[in-house]
């Protein structure tokens, strides 16, 4: 009979083949036998089959005791899934359900790994899996948990006994050695086909065994194994494994998740909250519910995003349990991603916590380059080991730990022909993390960001996109790092702000430079309007001011600056010439030339004896005198000046640079001021193909420094209408397009489409 048991037999069957058998001998032996003999046969067969059927129950029945408890005398866990926490309707994962039906059909000897982020909606999926399998009779499923290592030993225990194990079974099960295992597998490859294995929370490996098919888990072709688990590394689950990966819920489903939790919501409320929760399915049912709910704290969406913003989003986002007493701690969205951060500790990765802290105050969801994290603050917060190979190790080694347990994302930026590694991190990891981060952490986020900008000069294209890159990043730490930092690391803060700000405005994008200036201005008041910092910054300011078109405004404001300069007992001289240089074009630009080139002048001298006649300032200082020298009638003076510039800056800064295309973009426009229409279109041509090949065609300096406007006005000089009106009003359309209506540049190319002479504003 153990031989009958250990190779799954099921009795019940036996039971019933035994009665049958009596049935057929009986029969048979009527046909070919006297009555006597047929009377033996069918009372032989009669008790082989009683005894089949009450030796089974009686074997049940001591494996089942009184109080639910097994051959090993421990409770039994359930292996029902716990349906009761499935959504009404699972919304967005459409072709993940369909993958995983397909997966259940027709087992192909590996087991399916549903891995994410915590509260993505692994579980969830699994239990809609569990429902559609259900559904199918005779099929078998079990749902175990592998949360902890005694969740998980009984679940397999009590699969194991649903299958018939015997005492010696559950004993070796509870042990867990090898034969154990092979054991399970083995009683589990007799069940019948089609059967669903469900292994819900499996974040610890240590849990699960190894994964080269001698573990607990197992490829199989009569059933699936579907795991679900926050790891999501291809590399760790290995090639027997199928891994389905969830990112959060697109914006569709995401608010009609919320939709669902509350009758009557607003949908343009719903949709603005889910961007706002990052479509993470726990946080949506959170809101939702939270919402949905009998006197409810918040009447709307809307009320709710508001406090989400106005409170720790920790506490918004806690399920409140009514009669039903406090939420499982893994539906509290805090616990569930420090739980994640305890595991890495626990394996051996205690600094992939600080790390999380540190990057949580930075911009979610966007980018953050990895080369960010490669300087001395952060080696130090992460007791990072000495010596450059050691410190990459430690460093690497957090962040492929918080990777593989979703907490962050790996992704790379293409720029100048090489691939550039990033992480992210989602808005909420980001923000509940960034509630546990300290003082330190704030103050080596700013750090690092400053050495990242070591390579960042604002008049080198080449670094744009390194501006691009780490201004919504300083934009974060302006809005939320604030409070923890010290007057040194505000000052450090904002000289980062007004270094983004210069090279955002050379790049053309002015609103974005304008709108970051405002911000650290206004976050840093507590330096005092006379901080060397705070002047630096305001500098910038004016500058964008002007670039977007308000040169009164930035007059008024670069004069108000210089004098605040004049005051400081020993104002520096470098910055002093930078706020008159802009003052000066300012002055140019609001109608008085002559002022402007007189001022440049002064400036051009000083910068020459500070610097040098070659250095960038002062080059850039020359340019802007050649062209307030042809605005006050001095063409053939100007023109020579920008030869010389040209050929300065082309032996200082390269041929490509942006300067040397700014030098020959401002002698063509000389020229079409002195009705040189043939030789301005000459070099405007030059200028556009290279600004195409250098920045692209639709890049913001390249259309807000207008060459194709004065290239319109060059070919109108010319009697070539049509070419012009072709050329202005496809530019008119991009510029509006990338500025808006109303931004100068876009106002002068309407106008000059209209027959307006704009010439006296650019």
């Amino acid at each position: 009979m153990l031989v009958v048991v250990h190779f799954g037999f099921r009795w019940d069957r036996v039971r019933l083949v035994g009665g049958v058998m009596v049935v057929v001998a009986s029969v048979v032996a009527a046909l070919f036998l006297d009555a006597q003999v047929v009377g033996s046969v069918a009372g032989l067969l009669g008790a082989v089959a009683t005894v089949a059927g009450v030796w089974l129950p009686r074997r049940r029945a001591g494996q089942r005791q009184v109080g639910g408890r097994g051959v090993s005398g421990s409770p039994r866990r359930s292996v029902t899934a716990p349906v009761g926490d499935a959504p009404l309707v699972l919304r967005g994962r459409e072709a993940e359900v369909s993958r995983l039906r397909a997966a259940l059909a027709r087992p192909a000897g590996r087991y399916v790994v549903v891995a994410g982020l915590a509260g993505v909606g692994k579980s969830a999926l699994a239990l809609t899996l569990y429902a559609h399998a259900t559904h199918r009779r005779g099929r078998h499923t079990w749902w175990v948990s592998a949360r902890t290592p005694e969740t998980f030993i009984d679940g397999l225990v009590a699969v194991a006994e649903l299958l018939g194990a015997d005492a010696t079974d559950v004993e070796g099960l509870r042990a867990g050695n090898g034969r154990a295992r092979d054991v399970f597998w083995e009683l589990l490859s007799q069940a019948d086909r089609g059967w669903l294995l469900i292994i819900d929370d499996a974040d610890e490996f240590g849990v699960l065994g190894a994964l080269d098919g001698t573990g607990w888990i197992r490829p199989s072709r009569r059933g699936l194994v579907l795991v679900t688990s926050r790891v999501s590394s291809d590399h760790l689950w290995g090639h027997t494994a199928d891994v389905i990966t969830l990112g959060p819920l697109a914006q569709g489903p995401a608010t009609r998740v919320l939709m669902d939790l509350v009758d009557g919501g607003s949908e343009e409320q719903a949709r603005s909250l889910a961007h706002r929760l990052g479509g993470l399915a726990l946080a949506l049912r959170v809101a939702g519910s939270d919402v949905g709910w009998e006197f409810s704290r918040w009447d709307s969406f809307a009320s709710y995003e508001r406090a989400l913003e106005a409170e720790d989003v920790t506490d918004v986002l806690r399920l409140d349990g009514g009669v039903d007493g406090p939420p499982e701690p893994r539906h509290a969205l805090e616990t569930t991603f420090e739980l994640s951060l305890t595991s890495l500790g626990e394996a051996g990765v205690p600094h992939a916590t600080p790390l999380l802290r540190l990057l949580s105050c930075y911009a979610p969801h966007l980018p953050i380059p990895v080369s960010l994290l490669t300087c001395e603050g952060v080696y130090s917060l992460l007791d990072s080991p000495r010596g450059g190979a050691g410190r990459h190790r430690h460093l690497h080694n957090a962040l492929r730990g918080l990777a593989q347990l979703s907490l962050v994302t790996e992704g790379h930026l293409e720029r100048e022909g090489a691939r550039t590694k990033t992480v992210s991190l989602h808005p909420l990891v980001s923000q509940t993390s960034r509630s546990h981060a300290s003082g330190v952490a704030h103050q080596v986020a700013v750090g690092a960001v400053v050495t990242a900008l070591d390579p960042l000069r604002a008049d080198d294209s080449r670094t744009w996109p390194l501006a691009a890159i780490l201004i919504p990043h300083v934009r974060q730490l302006l809005a939320t790092s604030t409070p923890y930092l010290d007057e040194e690391h505000h000052a450090t803060l904002l000289d980062a702000a007004a270094r983004l700000v210069a090279a955002a405005t050379w790049s053309g994008a002015t609103a974005t430079s304008e709108q970051l200036a405002v911000d650290a201005l206004t976050r840093t008041t507590s330096l005092g309007d006379d901080h060397t910092s705070r002047l630096n910054l305001s500098a910038e300011l004016a500058w964008a001011t002007g670039r977007n078109g308000r040169w009164d405004t930035a007059r008024t404001m670069l004069t108000s600056l210089l004098d605040a300069w004049h005051s400081q007992p020993d104002p520096p001289l470098l910055n002093m010439l930078e706020v008159r240089h802009k003052l000066a074009w300012a002055i140019g630009k609001t109608g008085n030339w002559e002022l402007a080139r007189a001022q440049l002048t002064a400036v051009a001298e000083q910068r020459r004896h500070a610097l040098g006649d070659d250095h960038p300032d002062t080059l850039h200082t020359r340019c802007c005198l050649a062209w307030a020298m042809w605005r006050t009638g001095s063409g053939a003076e100007a023109e020579a000046e920008y030869q010389k510039v040209i050929a300065d800056r082309r032996a200082v800064l390269g041929d490509d640079h942006v300067e040397v295309l700014d030098s020959y973009h401002s002698l063509a426009e000389g020229y079409v001021l002195d009705n040189r229409h043939e030789e301005a279109e000459t070099v405007l041509r030059t200028v556009i193909t290279t600004r195409d090949r250098i920045l692209g065609p639709e890049h913001p300096e390249t259309l807000d420094n207008c060459p194709r406007y004065w290239l319109g006005r060059a070919l109108q000089g010319q009697g070539r209408s049509a070419e012009a009106t072709e050329l202005l009003t496809k530019l008119l359309k991009e510029q509006t397009m990338m500025f808006g209506a109303d931004h100068p540049a876009t106002a002068a190319t309407r106008a000059l489409l209209s027959g307006q002479d704009e010439s006296a504003t650019q």
